[in-house]
């Protein structure tokens, strides 16, 4: 039980970790920091303009809770109020985001699926944080 609640608090960081890259280059092009001029990150300018500051300040603090969640994981702490307070935040913030018209222009539909994927890969996340800190007895007995 330990090792799945350390394998879980590592990857739920990572993806808090992660999330953190588009934040970067959207702050990053705001500031006039990069100027994409062709590629992926060029196809994504509509989307960066479309994002308001405030929006990318409230999407930076709910995606840093998961790093601290993966931390508390890590370190048998309790984790999964918290975590569930950023998968809610999280995925407001995506529907937020994904309704708006240069989301939806930006990414294909398979890129579009793989929202959903990722939305589904958290709720199994959920689903083991809630099973490993249900089971304290199991903890005690792996140890």
């Amino acid at each position: 039980m330990k090792i799945l609640r350390i394998a879980v608090g590592v990857v739920v960081g990572l993806y808090g970790l992660f999330c953190l890259f588009p934040i970067g280059a959207n702050a990053a092009w705001k500031l006039g920091l990069i100027h994409p001029a062709d590629g992926h990150a060029a196809r994504l300018v509509p989307l960066w303009a479309a994002t308001s500051w405030p929006q990318l300040i409230v999407w930076a603090a709910v995606v840093a809770l998961f790093p601290v969640v993966g931390w508390r994981l890590v370190r048998g702490r309790p984790a999964f109020r918290l975590y569930l307070t950023a998968f809610v935040l999280d995925a407001a913030l995506w529907w937020f985001m994904q309704s708006a018209e240069a989301y939806q222009q930006v990414f294909t539909p398979a890129e579009l699926q793989m929202d959903y994927d990722m939305l589904l890969g958290m709720a199994v996340a959920a689903l083991a944080i809630w099973w490993v800190e249900r089971r304290p007895g199991a903890e005690a007995a792996s140890a």
